[in-house]
């Protein structure tokens, strides 16, 4: 039964938050049609709302890849992933108990020719829900860990308050760029109105991780989660870097 909205939002915050979540915010979609049609599958625009969430991931762990590829990141990535399907699961559950239609996008799933790309873009939807901000590597950054989290979303119909989309922080830093051994990174700062291949060759990024599952037996990669400085371990700096 549909009931007070904004005590809605505020239910479904506590669910996430409780479960694992360290970021909740809600994504008015229709700021990013656009993007939408682009890069979301077609069944799925009928939805104007989306419930974002991130889960930290162990920062530690993601520092380790700066001496190779390890075996430790792939298990927590799976554990994480495991843990936002669950939340997502019932978040999605909340929704429809209070009689509003809502959709479940995959952690992690891989779809397209090339299996490049996924049903829906997890990262706009937290971009728009304040979560953070798309970086020039393509993660969403979060001010408080970087890009050293998972994203989750739920897409509704539930006229959820919105919240202020995140102000992308990158400046001049290149730290993503340098650090990117496949040269994927173009560098670019994101804009609404700048193509996606004109920031990131997801291509030359795949290939390279090809290349390390020849000679590790897995495609890992991560040098450019390791490269922010924002939410770094071991760093007094908190913003951009030259």
């Amino acid at each position: 039964m549909k009931g007070d909205i904004s005590g809605l939002k505020e239910e479904l915050s506590g669910l996430l938050l409780d479960g694992g979540a360290m970021a909740v915010g809600i994504a008015d979609l229709s700021q990013a049609r656009e993007a939408m049609t682009a890069y979301a599958d077609s069944r799925l625009l009928r939805f104007n709302r989306a419930v974002s969430f991130a889960v930290a991931f162990p920062r530690s762990v993601i520092h380790q890849l700066a001496e190779g590829p390890s075996l430790t990141y792939l298990h927590y990535y799976r554990a994480v992933n495991t843990l936002i399907d669950e939340l997502s699961l019932r978040v999605t559950a909340l929704l429809e108990t209070r009689g509003y239609h809502a959709f479940p996008i995959p952690s992690s799933q891989r779809t397209g020719k090339h299996k490049l790309a996924s049903i829906f873009p997890h990262r706009i939807a937290a971009h728009l829900a304040g979560i953070g901000w798309i970086g020039k590597s393509g993660c969403l950054v979060n001010e408080q860990v970087g890009p050293r989290l998972r994203l989750g979303t739920v897409l509704t119909d539930a006229p959820l308050p919105p919240d202020a989309p995140g102000e992308v922080q990158c400046g001049q830093c290149t730290a993503c760029t340098k650090a990117c051994p496949a040269g994927a990174i173009k560098g670019r700062l994101f804009a609404p109105g700048v193509p996606f291949s004109e920031r990131l060759d997801p291509e030359l990024c795949d290939r390279y991780q090809d290349q390390v599952r020849d000679r590790f037996g897995k495609r890992v990669c991560g040098l450019c989660l390791v490269a922010c400085p924002f939410g770094r371990i071991g760093s007094e700096t908190t913003g951009s870097e030259q």
